[in-house]
């Protein structure tokens, strides 16, 4: 790979007339977390492959990419807690070792997602503690008026739980720390929507917010209010009227304070399958629409956002993919660079360069034997499942156990049943000899319900039988499996061995 990082040509830098940022999810350094994105049909797939995040060499791609289309910075969604980093290999491993991090801007956005009582001073200074050092006082970390940008998630938390004036020392203590540390302050945007009326919002701006922004607005003009619901459609193209509307409620009530965020879709088939909202018709022009709009409601620091650049798991992706190439990164550079030449895209294949990825392979088990460890089965409602000599033991704790395996991908079609070797030892006292089992199974579309389920009768008498759950009988058995839950019986109290499960034709 050094010598693949060698040949990579330096970006062709694009300048634009205001600054445009991108929200960069680091969700990717682990193999398995591509395995739904492969898995997904409708979705799209990044062009640079399943890249290692972390890696270089795949940082560099993006920063050349992001250059050469106008893209400024990047702002990392930070996951920090109890002065313990999370997910912070792509920025500190990657980005920050790259050949082009001189040339480019990055600035952390602190995804706080816990309770708002849980942010608390004692947090607050446990982030400062760490960011400051690796983060603020790096030469390429974006600064308006020559302050640090830092953009919180859910800044208003601590305002809540602090009040106005708590937050407010809290964040000129952080401000004055900065200034100790040689930097020139710093200057906090709150990254949310989940402010509600004017009090909170003039109470952030007392508080020490110099910006809002909103991360994505996917179910605005819509009834959803978050994934979980039954799937639903939803066109993109009332998501930019939606939004640009959005954007001047926010502009008014912050008194300007506000840098507009632009989408480039939304579809959490990969994460959410059928429980969530999917905007259709999302296009190039429909896009460069929302982008022309975003321009005439930025505010002094005229910052137009955009979300994301590599959301894969929520359809927001402004990275290059397989299936659309450069054609929405294209319109943030003739959006934003008036008078730009025209630019041919490279990409690894059409210099004959290898990708910074794996090689990607979906886990398809068809047998589990558990001779060793537990093959990545849990267990929920139930007490801790141990490996016994080659077979899972646990003991329920309620009426509804589940023994759920690992994600593993099964044409359906292949197979009509699954077989498995169960023993279930019922307390003192309890008269029945037989309960109800129930083996359930998810496919790449659907997430796991009661019509994607068989029922059998399961022997509560302490010993060993062999169960042939019939499959193909069901007719929601169909597509692409990629995972099972047991519910081995009905009731609490019920030691629950199991030997083996696998696929039969």
């Amino acid at each position: 790979m050094p010598q693949a990082a060698a040949l990579l040509p330096p970006p062709q830098v694009a300048s634009a007339d205001m600054p445009v940022g991108v929200f960069y999810f680091p969700g990717w350094s682990r193999e398995q977390r591509w395995w739904c994105i492969e898995a997904s049909a409708p979705t799209l797939h990044p062009l640079l492959g399943y890249y290692r995040e972390g890696d270089p060499v795949a940082a560099d791609w993006h920063i050349k990419w992001a250059l050469e289309h106008g893209v400024q910075f990047f702002a990392f969604d930070y996951y920090i807690e109890g002065g313990g980093e999370l997910l912070e290999s792509a920025l500190a491993d990657g980005f920050l070792k790259s050949r082009f991090i001189d040339e480019f801007r990055f600035c952390l956005n602190w995804c706080n997602h816990a309770p708002a009582e849980t942010q608390t001073r004692e947090e607050f200074a446990a982030f400062e503690d760490v960011v400051i050092d690796k983060y603020l006082k790096h030469a390429s970390y974006l600064r308006i008026e020559g302050k640090p940008v830092v953009m919180i998630l859910a800044g208003y938390s601590f305002v809540k739980t602090l009040g106005v004036e708590g937050a407010r020392e809290m964040f000129a203590a952080f401000d004055a720390r900065c200034k100790a540390e040689g930097l020139n302050g710093v200057y906090l945007v709150f990254c949310e929507g989940g402010i509600v009326g004017q009090p909170a919002i003039d109470d952030s701006l007392a508080a020490g917010c110099k910006a809002f922004c909103l991360y994505n607005y996917p179910y605005i003009g819509t009834s959803f209010t978050g994934p979980g619901q039954p799937g639903a459609e939803a066109s993109y193209e009332d998501m930019v009227v939606q939004g640009e509307g959005l954007w001047r409620h926010w502009r008014n009530v912050t008194k300007g304070a506000f840098w507009p965020t632009v989408m480039p879709g939304w579809d959490r088939r990969p994460w959410t399958k059928d429980r969530d909202l999917v905007r259709t018709g999302s296009t190039p022009e429909l896009f460069e629409r929302s982008l022309r709009a975003a321009r005439e409601h930025v505010n002094a620091d005229r910052i137009v956002m955009i979300e994301a650049w590599n959301e894969w798991g929520e359809g927001s992706s402004l990275e290059p993919s397989r299936e659309q190439g450069f054609a929405y990164l294209q319109k943030v550079r003739e959006v934003f660079c008036p008078g730009a030449e025209p630019l041919e895209p490279q990409d690894p294949a059409s210099l004959g360069l290898p990708l910074p990825s794996w090689d990607l392979k979906l886990p398809s088990e068809t047998r589990w034997t558990f001779d060793f460890d537990n093959h990545g089965w849990t267990g929920a409602r139930c007490t801790e499942l141990l490996n016994r000599q080659g077979v899972l033991v646990t003991t329920t704790t309620t009426g509804d156990p589940a023994l759920s395996s690992p994600p593993n991908y099964v044409r359906c079609e292949e197979y009509g049943s699954v077989v498995l070797r169960m023993r279930l030892t019922p307390p003192e006292g309890e008269t029945r000899t037989e309960c109800t089992a129930q083996l359930f199974w998810s496919t790449v579309e659907r997430q796991t319900c009661e019509e994607l389920g068989a029922t059998f009768p399961a022997y509560l008498d302490g010993n060993w039988h062999t169960y042939t759950v019939d499959l193909a009988a069901e007719p929601a058995w169909t597509g692409t499996a990629d995972s099972l839950r047991l519910d081995p019986c009905d009731a609490p109290d019920i030691r629950v061995e199991l030997d083996r499960v696998e696929f039969s034709r």
